[in-house]
């Protein structure tokens, strides 16, 4: 198995919420994948890879925006709609972790609080632990 491999299947082990998880590369193609059974995905795969394209080239900005300035390394980036979070970190110079989180309201909370956990801290963890027990 796989670096990447060990990933995927530690994302989606360590929070249910976790809808679908993508390793792509710099081009934005899907390389491997694992998507939760119970889970119908609410953006179709055709439009996931075409996201993945422009979140590819929008991660080459940000490294070329942490070169040119003293604001340490791009670490992830998280886009939120009413229902689902998609996340993306870079694995290495190479390839790219894609995530779709649901986001549904806290049912149990008076207002509508839509800061469902993500959970960056155990995601990025996972990532680091496979990056330095490889």
């Amino acid at each position: 198995m796989s670096r990447y491999e060990k990933v995927l299947n530690m994302v989606m082990d360590f929070n249910n919420s976790v809808r679908l998880a993508v390793i792509s590369n710099t081009d934005g193609e899907i390389l491997w994948n694992a998507k939760r059974k119970d889970v119908t995905l609410k953006i179709p795969l055709a439009e996931t890879k075409k996201a993945l394209k422009r979140e590819a080239s929008d991660w080459v900005e940000r490294c070329k925006l942490e070169d040119r300035s003293n604001i340490g390394r791009a670490m992830y980036n998280i886009t939120s709609f009413e229902k689902i979070k998609r996340v993306s970190v870079p694995i290495d110079a190479f390839h790219l972790l894609f995530i779709s989180v649901d986001n549904e309201p806290i049912k149990k909370s008076k207002t509508k609080n839509y800061g469902r956990i993500v959970e960056m801290g155990k995601i990025m963890s996972i990532v680091d632990f496979v990056n330095n027990f490889e």
